[in-house]
């Protein structure tokens, strides 16, 4: 017999019914939507209660791109995303590694470009500070680091690769020296990370992710780990992605692992902050590189026909501007001249796009491709004076254009790139809402079905009746306190754009102005049915009744 759980008193984002005030569901799914007054009759019935209170209750988010394994160990260990200088840095590393005891010392977040002075520390700095240990400090991107020389000795063939150097290491030497260091690790500091990980997710009204997993990136021992691990009810639901080109050896990899597709981190090309992204014109900071391209599109192409063939998704890490148009090029020789119904069905995505043309907008549109973005990025670097228009002069007002693929029908995801930007989805919306180029901030709940249903249908037409309050649907929720007040919740942008005089729209909470927002709290997170996590205010609030 399945479990009936009823939430009443509750403010309800539903589409089709606006004015819902309760629900119920039955095992994982929702089979009632009303009002609190009629769900009296169905009290006795249920196996739980959820007295909402008047809180907000809404579709739960997805993060459409994580790496689960690197964001629990910097929640649980050395996270330098708020250090601003060198000795600070140093500090830091000193007190971690007296703490962990000559243990591998993974760390995650530093960023020179927010630092008054952005000289890094040495190689040699790093071995004093932490008495010889083997030291792995991924940038903010994750496409560059600072290592010690104990990690080097460990792996010394790294001196050979592209991008190394005595300073920073990028490109292949980073992959190398990152994936070495991973591995470095035990599979219980593994598991606990990962869990770690799902349970901070769930507290943040998170339903399910997609991690990014592949040979470069992580591993398969850790992408099967997270896989066992997720299959727990109590989990947010884990798609995962193996970032790899197309072989018969990686396609067995991608059936093992049950992964949706081969795709995620299969680089093109790096990241804007360490200057890999590939341009076609120059760095303005760095006027001798145009950044790392890895693939050409010939290569593109023959991996999206495989993955077409084999009925997988495929797809790309793309940042640059001439990544991005690399990218479409080769989707659009292996979509072939004529519309693909095969090809459109699997919903090939790219991550990232930061740098898409007008052409390269319509043409990812044209070719039911999904963009899978983070708003976050242009709220931390965007903004004039920021470290994209460091980098990139005037192009930086051109970026993360997702009110302008939108605008042309393409579908977009969003997501954090955890542990580069914090898994927050409400702050995401809110960026969104008020990207740095007026022309490029999409509404509220533009932005919100960016972040929950999207999340969904960027995985397959599988999934297309997730991610909305009706009945029918997968019940995967999560219930909000509103900074304002509990049931009486403001109307959104969305709500007063583009509600008709006299009549019914589901309405967001108003998250605040761009310069001070008001981000709702999570207080209970409900996936499959099942309460998965609940905020300590709001426990007393939940009744359980033997049937």
């Amino acid at each position: 017999m399945s479990q009936l759980t009823l939430i009443t008193h509750a403010v309800i984002y539903s589409h089709s019914s606006p004015h819902a005030t309760a629900l119920l569901i039955d095992g994982a799914e929702i089979v009632w939507i009303g009002d609190h007054e009629a769900a009296r009759a169905l009290e006795g019935l249920a196996h739980t209660v959820i007295d909402a209170g008047g809180h907000f209750v809404a579709p739960g988010f997805v993060d459409a791109h994580v790496h689960a394994t690197s964001t629990g160990i910097m929640l649980g260990g050395l996270d330098l995303t708020q250090v601003t200088h060198k000795k600070e840095f140093l500090d830091l590393l000193s007190d971690y590694a007296k703490h962990v005891n000559g243990a591998t010392i993974l760390g995650h977040g530093w960023d020179q470009s927010n630092w008054m002075d952005p000289e890094l520390p040495t190689r040699a700095e790093i071995d004093r500070a932490t008495w010889g240990s083997v030291v792995y400090l991924s940038r903010i991107d994750v496409h560059s680091a600072l290592v010690s020389n104990s990690l080097i000795a460990q792996f010394p063939e790294v001196k050979f690769l592209a991008g190394y150097g005595e300073g920073v290491v990028t490109q292949l030497a980073h992959g190398a020296l990152r994936k070495f260091a991973l591995g470095s690790i035990t599979h219980s500091q593994r598991s606990t990370a990962q869990e770690l990980f799902l349970d901070h997710v769930l507290s943040q009204g998170i339903v399910g992710v997609h991690e990014m997993a592949g040979p470069h990136i992580s591993s398969y021992s850790d992408a099967l780990s997270l896989q066992q691990l997720s299959s727990g009810s109590k989990f947010p639901q884990v798609a995962i992605y193996w970032g790899e080109l197309l072989s018969e050896e990686s396609l067995n990899i991608v059936r093992e692992l049950k992964a949706i597709g081969a795709a995620g981190d299969l680089f093109i090309d790096g990241a804007l902050g360490s200057h890999t992204a590939f341009l076609h014109e120059a760095y303005s900071d760095e006027p001798q590189t145009t950044g790392a391209g890895y693939l050409t599109a010939e290569q593109v192409a023959d991996h999206l026909k495989a993955c077409t063939k084999a009925g997988i998704q495929g797809g790309f890490h793309v940042i640059g501007d001439q990544a991005c148009e690399i990218a479409l090029r080769g989707a659009r020789l292996a979509a072939g001249p004529t519309p693909d119904l095969e090809f459109h069905s699997l919903r090939h995505r790219l991550e990232h796009a930061e740098m898409l043309s007008e052409s390269g907008i319509t043409e990812l549109g044209a070719l039911g491709m999904t963009a899978s973005m983070q708003p976050l990025f242009d709220a931390w670097w965007g903004s004039p004076g920021g470290m994209y228009e460091s980098r990139l002069g005037r192009r930086a007002h051109h970026m993360n254009r997702w009110g302008s693929l939108q605008a042309n029908d393409a579908a977009v995801c969003f997501s954090s790139d955890s542990p580069v930007t914090p898994n927050t989805p409400w702050r995401a919306v809110h960026a969104a809402m008020n990207h740095h180029n007026p022309q490029e901030r999409i509404s509220a709940s533009a932005a919100f079905a960016a972040h929950t249903r999207a999340g969904w249908r960027a995985l397959g037409a599988q999934f297309d009746s997730y991610g909305v309050i009706e009945v029918g649907a997968p019940a995967h929720l999560a219930i909000w306190h509103v900074p304002e007040s509990e049931g009486e919740l403001p109307g959104s942008r969305s709500a007063q754009q583009g509600a008709q005089s006299g009549s019914a729209i589901a309405v967001l909470p108003d998250l605040g102005s761009s310069r001070e927002p008001e981000i709702p709290v999570s207080v209970c997170t409900i996936v499959n049915g099942m309460v998965s996590y609940t905020g300590e205010d709001f426990a007393d609030r939940i009744s359980t009744y033997a049937q």
